[in-house]
């Protein structure tokens, strides 16, 4: 059998045809079959701002049998870290602390004793909660000092700060790396931008 150029052409063009439709119907069947979507993917492999570490550490001081760090669970209330330190002394005020607050990594207690005032003791934490602390002006150790706040996220409050020309409102300090709606939740009342 002898063809001649245009039949084996013509037989070449529609082989070539052929094989471009399977293609297309396979690659169809497969799409099918596949239910991982892009954003799936993306989710896999995208930083949770929610994170929060198996275990915190906070400093209790004060009226407190012993006056150290303690490792806690994530989740630990005032009332845990004061047990771990083996309990208050008989001259705590335990009713000018917050016993069911929740703590947050890096947190320093202080323990008063009854009758103490803020004059007799010029670095409570119960005292610097009630501070609010402007965010587009506070140095590094002044935002440390909030819940929360260590000093590898003051930086980076700071950086963003002078990146972005500073916050128009409290909420934008949600737009930092590895602040979520977790952190500003417990910042909110502590924080102001004018």
């Amino acid at each position: 059998m002898d063809l001649s150029k245009r039949e084996l052409l013509l037989i070449g063009l529609i082989v070539v045809l052929l094989a471009v439709n399977i293609g297309l119907i396979l690659k169809i069947e497969n799409s099918k079959k596949s239910d991982i979507t892009i954003e799936a993917l993306d989710s896999l492999f995208m930083e949770d701002e929610e994170y929060s570490p198996a275990e915190i550490y906070v400093y209790v001081t004060g009226e407190v049998k012993e006056n150290r760090v303690v490792c806690l669970k994530d989740g630990a209330r005032m009332v845990d870290a004061v047990e771990a330190v083996g309990g208050a002394l008989e001259t705590a005020d335990l009713d000018r602390i917050n016993l069911a607050k929740v703590l947050q990594d890096g947190e320093r207690i202080y323990v008063p004793a009854i009758g103490e005032t803020a004059d007799n003791y010029t670095d409570m934490t119960y005292n610097e909660e009630d501070a609010v602390i402007n965010i587009n002006t506070a140095s590094t150790s002044q935002l440390e000092t909030l819940q929360g706040i260590g000093p590898v996220l003051a930086q980076r409050i700071v950086d963003y700060r002078e990146r972005e020309g500073g916050f128009q409102k409290p909420e934008d300090i949600m737009r930092v790396s590895g602040i979520g709606i977790k952190i500003f939740e417990n910042l909110k009342d502590s924080i102001r931008v004018r």
